[in-house]
């Protein structure tokens, strides 16, 4: 015998007889029944249909503008349709600028988003924490007043607004068509809220120091509220970056014409020809704001996180 075999005296024995020798019994591992691992697995696979049904419905459209836009007008048109061009027409994006003076467009969203949007930040946050932090007679039916606005539709007031901008001799000019979009009442409540839930014992110590309203507000209250200053950039970013309506009624001239009133005028009378150069208009409409999102989306994940906090 070996002094392996002397060290492991069952060891040619059969499983079950070491198992008995060594008083160890070796329990069969009872699978847990399908309906059972059904139950617990369902609400994961049921979340995530939902979420791939909701990519498809949000993503889905934005995909075949895409590639419609590579498409040529005959293809954009044809039934059944194709999902992927046939030909890539890369030059449509080129027709564009053919067709319609996109580079003025593109200039003119540009100036009237940018300058609304910093507009829109600076009364909105000076607004709001004056709601949130200073005390004068009728603050709270002001705030009242001013969310009431909110529910009155811009075709209320439209008419008498275009009116006054007409009388003003601000039509088919820039400052008509910024000034009248830079007081927010959204940004004024969004702000008002974020100041309200913020520590005033940060700001109790700046006033010790002799820090007086304003100070205090764009030294020590407006850093603490960069992601809250980013997720509103992006919403008013978005919002006078597209903001059709308005600016279909203040601009009647072309070179005061932004990009998503210029795309009214790929819509002619041959729109069946320039259907695919609609598509590549568009694409090219949306990539600032794809842009922008981009650039803020630490901001805004910010700002969430804080918002459930």
């Amino acid at each position: 015998m070996t002094h392996f075999e002397a060290d492991a005296p069952f060891a040619g024995a059969p499983r079950a007889s070491r198992q008995l020798a060594t008083g160890t019994v070796a329990v069969p591992r009872r699978k847990r029944p399908f309906r059972a691992r059904w139950r617990k697995a369902s609400p994961a696979v049921l979340r995530h249909v939902i979420l791939i049904v909701a990519v498809v419905l949000f993503f889905g459209p934005f995909l075949w503008m895409v590639l419609t836009s590579f498409k040529s007008s005959a293809e954009a048109l044809a039934f059944p349709p194709s999902f992927l061009p046939r030909e890539w027409r890369f030059d449509n994006y080129t027709k564009v600028f053919d067709v319609a003076p996109f580079g003025i467009y593109y200039l003119n969203s540009t100036i009237v988003a940018v300058l609304t949007t910093a507009g829109q930040i600076v009364t909105s946050l000076a607004a709001g924490f004056a709601f949130s932090r200073l005390h004068f007679p009728g603050k709270n039916v002001v705030f009242v007043i001013l969310l009431a606005a909110l529910l009155v539709p811009f075709e209320v007031v439209f008419t008498p607004l275009v009116s006054l901008l007409s009388s003003l001799g601000w039509l088919d000019s820039y400052q008509g068509l910024i000034v009248p979009n830079i007081p927010s009442i959204l940004g004024v409540f969004l702000f008002r809220q974020f100041f309200t839930s913020f520590p005033a014992e940060i700001e109790d110590a700046s006033r010790v120091d002799g820090a007086g309203v304003w100070r205090r507000m764009w030294s020590v209250v407006a850093p603490m509220a960069t992601p809250m200053i980013g997720s509103f950039a992006v919403l008013s970013f978005v919002y006078n970056w597209n903001n059709f309506f308005f600016q279909f009624l203040v601009a009647t001239k072309t070179e005061f014409f932004t990009v998503s009133v210029g795309l009214t005028q790929l819509q002619s009378a041959n729109a069946a020809e320039s259907f695919n150069l609609l598509m590549a208009g568009s694409t090219l409409a949306i990539l600032p704001v794809f842009v922008v999102f981009l650039i803020f989306q630490k901001q805004i994940v910010s700002a969430m996180a804080g918002g459930l906090r």
